[in-house]
């Protein structure tokens, strides 16, 4: 599964988008009826996107990197532990899709992208994200100038170590 791409769907006069096919198919194949979304944990105005399995691969990664074995169990005993997996969930929400793609947005989830003139969905690997197209330009420009900087530095250690 890796989500790819940039694309910028648009919703209809009833909050309804479509997943292009694109997206559709990194689904598992026996779980492509629904989809889990949530609000960035980190940016506010950005929603991420999964399948239901790798929603749940990742809250269990999290429950075991962040808090390891005995602190998995103290958020599941202790009612005042801050579970970051707990944390998440409480805002996702799964999303029932139709056959040819067609899901409705749900409005908290509209409201935090002002999703007026359409959503940009972007693939990120093991998730995908959806933000406001401005905010998408803006960021992917800014990404842009850090990957620039980052492969110059790639350079400049192989040119240091005489691989260049």
């Amino acid at each position: 599964m890796a989500f790819r791409s940039e694309i910028l769907i648009k919703l209809d006069k009833k909050g309804r988008v479509l997943l292009p096919a694109a997206f559709r198919d990194e689904l598992p194949a026996d779980d492509r009826e629904a989809f889990v979304l949530y609000h960035s944990p980190n940016v506010p105005g950005v929603v991420n996107g999964n399948s239901r399995l790798g929603f749940d691969a990742m809250l269990e990664r999290l429950r075991v990197e962040a808090l390891g074995p005995k602190g998995s169990l103290k958020v599941s005993l202790d009612d005042e532990a801050f579970d970051p997996a707990g944390y998440l969930s409480a805002s996702a929400r799964t999303i029932a899709m139709e056959p040819d793609g067609r899901f409705s947005m749900p409005a908290e989830f509209a409201q935090a992208l002002d999703a007026d003139a359409g959503v940009m969905l972007v693939g990120k690997g093991d998730k995908f994200q959806m933000w406001n197209p401005k905010r998408w330009q803006a960021r992917r420009d800014g990404d842009r100038d850090k990957m620039a900087a980052f492969v110059r530095s790639l350079a400049n250690s192989d040119s240091e170590r005489g691989d260049a």
